[in-house]
């Protein structure tokens, strides 16, 4: 993997808090004033389960938008295909946050899930062959399946670790060929605390940060050292 071509293809930070939120209409009302503080959001969705704020991104990809989408006991932020820093981003998810502590006043976070997904170029010109023959040692032990192999990918669990210093939280680590473009790797990580704590807008970015902070920095290493050998 080529660790300066690096691209960000999106975040989102999910949260799972207690108690529930009232969606009715007296909240909708609470809810639309606060949540267009800071945010333009374009299409706005209310059905009885779950509410939905969606902004495509003026500039970058076509697909590039801003989702906020809240349930009875959970909110979930998004960012496909950024166009901002990730600053932004973090500035983006606490006001989103704000929003559910003012209007629902929430006590605790039951759970928080982060997915932080990128790109990159791999080492070779098709990511399909550089995972498959070169990181998974496949060869010729796909021709019983008698079909030609369009993706590519391997999935690791880590869980957390016990003891002082050591990860509290459990990660998923993707790594396919991008099916989009053959020369691309597709890296995805998702990153979960299941300990509930005090509601706490900071410890969400906090999370985000450390998900990102691994994504782009172990995962990027791991990958690089497995190009080493070629």
């Amino acid at each position: 993997m080529l660790p300066d071509t690096v691209k960000t293809r999106g975040l989102h930070a999910g949260v799972r808090f207690a108690p529930q939120a009232m969606l009715d209409k007296q909240h909708k009302k609470q809810f639309q004033l606060k949540a267009n503080e800071g945010f333009d959001w374009q299409r706005q969705e209310y059905a009885e389960k779950t509410w939905r704020l969606t902004t495509p991104q003026s500039e970058g990809d076509p697909r590039s938008h801003l989702k906020m989408t809240l349930q009875p006991d959970a909110v979930n932020f998004e960012d496909s295909f950024p166009i901002g820093s990730l600053e932004l981003y973090y500035d983006n998810l606490k006001l989103a946050l704000d929003v559910i502590a003012d209007v629902f006043n929430p006590r605790l976070i039951m759970e928080t899930g982060i997915v932080i997904r990128l790109s990159a170029q791999s080492d070779l010109e098709d990511a399909r062959i550089y995972l498959g023959k070169h990181c998974l040692n496949l060869d010729d032990r796909l021709e019983p399946l008698g079909r030609p192999v369009h993706g590519v990918g391997l999935k690791m669990l880590l869980p957390p670790l016990p003891g002082e210093g050591k990860p509290k939280w459990q990660a998923v680590i993707k790594v396919e060929s991008l099916l989009e473009d053959v020369r691309q790797l597709f890296i995805e990580v998702e990153a979960r605390w299941g300990n509930p704590i005090p509601w706490n807008t900071e410890t969400v970015v906090d999370h985000v940060k450390t998900a990102h902070e691994f994504a782009t920095g172990q995962v990027t290493d791991f990958l690089k050292k497995l190009g080493t050998s070629l």
